[in-house]
């Protein structure tokens, strides 16, 4: 599809899913994304406990708590993995048009809210940046690259890993960073525990609904199952109902390795609407 009418169509897209109630709730979710200490104040009931400086309190007889002042400026690191599995589709959409609807509500929520947006791509092999800009073009650029990009040859299961790596290397902080990925490898746990330390993270899984599901087709397959090859009639129930199992476990288990070290985890799939799960999600 041509760039400018795939912006269009997110453009639309976003207009339809209230625009305006969607960009009020993102900056009051993230409003505690960046704050710096003010100052103290002496408790009053209303404050919350959780803000009382204990150690500040014990040096005088009464009791006061920190007041904290709202880092507005925030950089926005969007970490996007670009193997070659994301353009799969079997039905209307592809995991490549989630990943850019994904992107284009929360890039243009930062860029609204006037934060510096930046982008890392990834597949294993290299590591595409797009450096932090203040101005919607930089969204446009990222959508263009997702839009041109050539199909990989190769599929590197550490990719995510090897990305997460390279960001702890260039030792990167005070970031809220989004990933936008179809990775489950859990073995990336060490290393996204080291980037949460400074920065805050959201991870985003998107998958394509057959892929976790294996309904509404006519086809037999063959699928990498277990690090072994399964083939597949779709009229055979149980192999079909022991791997939406098994695979519903794989996905939990990524996303308790990731709340656990105080990671937001969200999964998405192609027959979600995008923009509804997302005010959804940061509702919570």
């Amino acid at each position: 599809m041509n760039v400018s009418k795939k912006i269009k169509l997110l453009d639309f897209n976003l207009t339809k899913s209230l625009w305006d109630s969607f960009f009020w709730l993102y900056k009051s979710n993230f409003k505690w994304a960046g704050i710096d200490f003010l100052e103290h104040k002496q408790y009053n009931i209303w404050d919350p406990l959780k803000n009382i400086d204990w150690k500040a309190s014990s040096k005088t007889q009464k009791t006061y708590v920190k007041i904290y002042e709202e880092t507005r400026d925030l950089n926005v690191l969007f970490v996007i993995d670009i193997n070659k599995n994301i353009d799969f589709w079997v039905y209307e959409k592809s995991k490549k048009d989630i990943l850019e609807e994904i992107f284009f509500v929360l890039a243009s929520s930062s860029n609204m809210s006037w934060d510096s947006v930046w982008a890392l791509l990834y597949d294993g092999e290299q590591n595409i940046f797009f450096p932090f800009k203040k101005w919607f073009w930089n969204i446009f650029k990222v959508i263009s690259f997702l839009e041109n990009k050539k199909n990989l040859k190769t599929f590197d299961e550490n990719r995510t890993k090897k990305a997460i790596s390279y960001l702890n290397k260039i030792w990167l902080t005070n970031s809220l960073i989004f990933f936008i990925s179809d990775d489950l490898n859990t073995d990336i746990e060490k290393d996204i525990k080291l980037l949460s330390f400074r920065n805050e993270i959201i991870y985003i899984n998107i998958f394509d609904y057959f892929e976790n599901n294996l309904s509404d087709s006519w086809l037999n397959l063959t699928l990498n199952f277990d690090n072994d090859f399964l083939n597949i009639s779709l009229k055979d129930k149980t192999k079909i109902d022991n791997y939406k199992k098994t695979r519903l476990d794989k996905i939990n288990r990524f996303g308790e390795l990731l709340t656990k070290t105080w990671i937001k985890y969200k999964y998405l799939d192609t027959k979600m609407e995008i923009f509804k799960e997302l005010l959804l999600f940061f509702k919570k």
